[in-house]
């Protein structure tokens, strides 16, 4: 029985999803695999985890042809190894990802770390704002025949796990291009694109949900308001999961039928798995 472990972060729940079919899908090939959000974590438990520990798993939504910044931090204390430590970097997009998997699995290949596989799953949008105008994300039967379409692949990926396939995506001129341009701007857009919250205080009820989900503290509640500080990644957690819809991020995103908030991959989707 091999020990395999899986470190995601998931801002609105699909690298969760991805993460979760990737555990099930291995243990029929007599895989024992622990899961984790990063952001549950403490460095010295990830430490004491891999003394122990025959694979690993990083996985990750992609954020202009990068991994999000908590994932990135993340990274940068993961403990480096001996080069005999195989590892698999998965990251989940809308819709172009560029070079990502691969740019991020030269960084853990720098810690000592082989890797093996380095893969993109397609998954829903949660990016369709007035600055930004995607496809709207659709919370309906859309949303599901996406996961399914999905869940094969992440299926395949157990199977190269397994077998020690070596599959390395996003190694071409086109994806090194994409990943280039989009990693460049990137840092500027999240900062220009955060200032933009802030809080419809008529459909606001103070239920303090948004401060509980947010990853990196950045709500805060002064009396009877909250106040956004400057530690934003756009993870669009609290933006998507607002129970009123009272987090707005851009002139126009109160109209909840033109921006449609993401609910998660597929019906009864809990938003509270990813911080546990």
């Amino acid at each position: 029985m091999k020990k395999t472990v899986i470190y995601y972060f998931s801002g609105t729940g699909n690298t969760w999803w991805v993460a979760t079919r990737l555990a099930e899908a291995l243990q029929p090939h007599h895989h024992q695999v622990s899961i984790h959000s990063i952001e549950t974590l403490m460095l010295e438990d990830v430490s004491a985890e891999l003394s122990d520990i025959d694979h690993v798993v990083l996985g990750f939504p992609v954020y202009g042809s990068t991994a999000p910044r908590p994932m990135l931090d993340f990274i940068h204390t993961f403990p480096a190894t001996n080069g005999r430590q195989t590892i698999t970097i998965f990251a989940t997009q809308a819709l172009a990802s560029g070079d990502t998997a691969l740019m991020i699995s030269r960084m853990l290949a720098q810690k000592g770390y082989l890797v093996q596989q380095a893969r993109h799953f397609r998954m829903m949008n949660n990016l369709h704002l007035p600055r930004f105008r995607f496809y709207p994300p659709k919370n309906d039967y859309r949303s599901e025949r996406l996961l399914a379409r999905t869940l094969p692949r992440v299926v395949d990926l157990a199977q190269e796990i397994a077998a020690g396939k070596k599959h390395i995506t996003g190694n071409n001129p086109l994806g090194h291009l994409l990943g280039g341009l989009q990693r460049r701007h990137i840092d500027a857009l999240i900062a220009k694109a955060s200032a933009e919250f802030r809080v419809d205080q008529k459909r606001c009820i103070l239920c303090g949900k948004c401060l509980r989900i947010c990853p990196t503290g950045n709500i805060h509640r002064c009396q009877e308001q909250l106040h956004f500080a400057k530690d934003c990644v756009l993870c669009l957690r609290c933006y998507s999961h607002c129970p009123t819809a009272a987090i707005l991020l851009g002139e126009g995103s109160a109209d909840v039928h033109k921006y449609p908030r993401y609910k998660g991959p597929g019906p009864g989707f809990n938003v509270d798995v990813l911080i546990k």
